[in-house]
């Protein structure tokens, strides 16, 4: 029954292919059954049906992933000060309008439970001191209760497993082994790649075109990946395009937010 379906499948993704041959190039179909395929026939019959996905590619129409900067491992770097200011800026009345979603959305996304009131208090009264989004998240995943969650008996599944195979070498530059993520905790591996991909953003420095691409790609990346986990509209949204335009009207804290939230949201769908 199942080399049945694996025959059929292989046989319906060659007839689609030829026919989308002969329209524009975008997305290809076996690129949109790529999520569908691994959770029927596995990783291994996915690659030997559709092959590899390549690792860098153009996602949505005319957005391809830049090259990677490279993130400085040196502990006495100062390069970390030397940052430029952000060339996007909003009103501090605007920025004021988005505290309280970024609050409930992070703290959901990091921790998988709603803050209450007084822990929602605290985190504004940080925001509207001059603290920033990247600020805050660090204060969610540096504490003792985050702490405490990376002890939880709470090993990284294969999917996930896998899924931070993949993003590290696409996203991150690094290439990591499956292997060497048996018996991790969860919470710990979702901390690991966003605060990698958080290195990634600052070392794309004052490329800001390279950056809002990066994130682009990514975010389509993860709506095409992860359809059943997005609520809002632009989260959902496979275009690459739209991603890039939204990301080129925020200051950079913004794309580190919505990284941020994105990468914990998709790996928190993984752990239940």
């Amino acid at each position: 029954m199942r080399l049945s379906l694996i025959f059929v499948l292989a046989l319906s993704i060659h007839i689609l292919n030829a026919q989308d041959s002969n329209g524009p190039k975008a997305v290809s179909f076996a690129e949109k059954m790529r999520p569908t395929l691994m959770k029927v026939v596995g990783e291994k019959w996915t690659i030997k049906l559709i092959g590899e996905q390549a690792s860098v590619a153009v996602v949505g129409i005319g957005v391809v992933l830049p090259p990677l900067p490279k993130i400085s491992e040196d502990a006495r770097s100062t390069a970390i000060y030397d940052k430029k200011e952000d060339t996007v800026k909003l009103k501090k009345e605007l920025e004021e309008k988005y505290y309280y979603s970024y609050l409930k959305e992070i703290f959901e996304a990091t921790r998988m439970i709603k803050p209450n009131d007084d822990e929602i208090a605290k985190m504004m009264n940080v925001l509207s001191q001059g603290g920033t989004r990247e600020g805050i998240y660090h204060q969610l995943v540096l504490d003792s209760t985050y702490g405490g969650m990376e002890n939880y008996d709470k090993p990284v599944k294969s999917n996930a497993a896998d899924f931070a195979v993949y993003f590290y070498g696409r996203y991150l530059g690094k290439k990591i082994e499956k292997e060497s993520l048996k018996g991790m905790n969860a919470f710990a591996l979702k901390r690991l790649i966003a605060d990698k991909s958080l290195d990634i953003i600052d070392a794309f420095g004052d490329k800001r075109d390279d950056l809002e691409k990066w994130y682009a790609v990514m975010s389509s990346d993860l709506a095409s990946k992860f359809p059943q986990v997005w609520t809002a509209k632009l989260r959902k949204d496979t275009s690459s395009q739209h991603h890039k335009i939204w990301a080129s009207q925020v200051p950079v804290q913004h794309i580190k937010s919505e990284t941020m939230i994105k990468i914990h949201s998709a790996m928190n769908s993984m752990m239940n």
